[in-house]
């Protein structure tokens, strides 16, 4: 098992196939100047397979492909494939653009869970936001989840000003649909872009949306990254993400792994722990097995205490490099 200083076993990977993207989101990505990874610089299929094969001995049980997109990275498929040889749960986290063209072969081998990243349900702001005219694919790619019965939920990153004149737009979703929408605080990433000027917390959205829906029912203990809500007669859910506010590190339960091969122990980690040159030195299994053991367990109590020790405060780096 993966247990951490703090008692928390880790049993969920984030592991972020490409930092490169068809969109550019202002809050992730900027429009130009991006250093993606060249290819040799990224973990290939392979050395994919060989880390979450060693994860997956050592009690790791679900994997979310992220990226960037991850649906850009040629032959994802055949990626997944031999994940789901590994893993009984897998889920991906995409812009839904390219889904419709794997979705058939994904489901097939093993993924079913979908979280469609979409902002705003109107088409103009969509282009705002993103920097590209694809709304229309978004949402047809949820459409389509949903319809093939796959399960679906929808990350909003909501911001000050921008969209969260929505948040009851994207509740009424749920009324419906077997849907989780989830609102997620925006984080202060991409280069110092101004994400703290649209910050909204979680307080801030709960009680914009107690005021509308009196009857908010809370569903689910506070656990995970999120909290979960209904509306009472709705088939669907609402959750929100204190992704900045990190109230709810205590239950955190998941590492991340980069497109270069990096393990992070959590979202605002900058130390580490670098996998792709040992692998590709031939790291002995039980050696590598070892380093990974003690990495995780310095995972510190919280994403405050991470950003105080290993970042001085700066947490602007690209989210797209460090895997959604």
């Amino acid at each position: 098992m993966l247990i951490d200083q703090h008692g928390r076993q880790l049993t969920y990977l984030r592991l972020a196939v490409t930092d490169r993207c068809n969109l550019r989101c202002r809050y992730c990505m900027p429009e130009e100047g991006i250093a993606f990874a060249p290819r040799e610089a990224l973990l290939n299929y392979d050395e994919i397979l060989t880390l979450c094969g060693v994860l997956a001995d050592m009690g790791i049980t679900k994997v979310r492909l992220t990226g960037g997109e991850p649906l850009v990275r040629r032959d994802l498929p055949v990626l997944v494939r031999g994940l789901g040889e590994l893993f009984p749960r897998l889920a991906m986290t995409t812009n839904g653009i390219l889904l419709p063209r794997y979705l058939d072969e994904l489901a097939a081998a093993g993924l079913t869970t979908y979280n469609i990243s979409l902002d705003t349900l109107r088409p103009e702001r969509f282009f705002r936001i993103t920097r590209r005219d694809n709304f229309t694919e978004t949402l047809a790619a949820l459409d389509l989840v949903l319809d093939r019965g796959y399960r679906a939920k929808v990350n909003v990153v909501v911001m000050r000003g921008v969209n969260d004149d929505e948040l009851l737009d994207f509740v009424e979703l749920t009324r419906d649909r077997p849907l989780d929408v989830r609102f997620i605080e925006a984080m202060p990433f991409n280069d110092d872009d101004g994400n703290h000027d649209v910050f909204l917390s979680y307080d801030a959205m709960l009680r914009q949306l107690l005021e509308t829906y009196s009857t908010l029912e809370q569903t689910t203990a506070q656990g995970g990254s999120a909290v979960t809500f209904t509306v009472p007669g709705y088939r669907g859910k609402v959750a929100i993400i204190p992704a900045y506010s990190r109230s709810l590190c205590g239950s955190c339960d998941r590492l991340r792994l980069t497109p270069r091969g990096t393990m992070l122990n959590c979202l605002y980690s900058t130390q580490g722990l670098e996998l792709l040159p040992l692998l590709r030195a031939g790291i002995p299994r039980d050696e590598l097995e070892e380093l990974i053991r003690l990495y995780v367990h310095g995972k510190y109590a919280t994403g405050q205490e991470t950003e105080r020790r290993e970042q001085q405060g700066n947490v602007f780096a690209s989210m797209t490099s460090i895997g959604g």
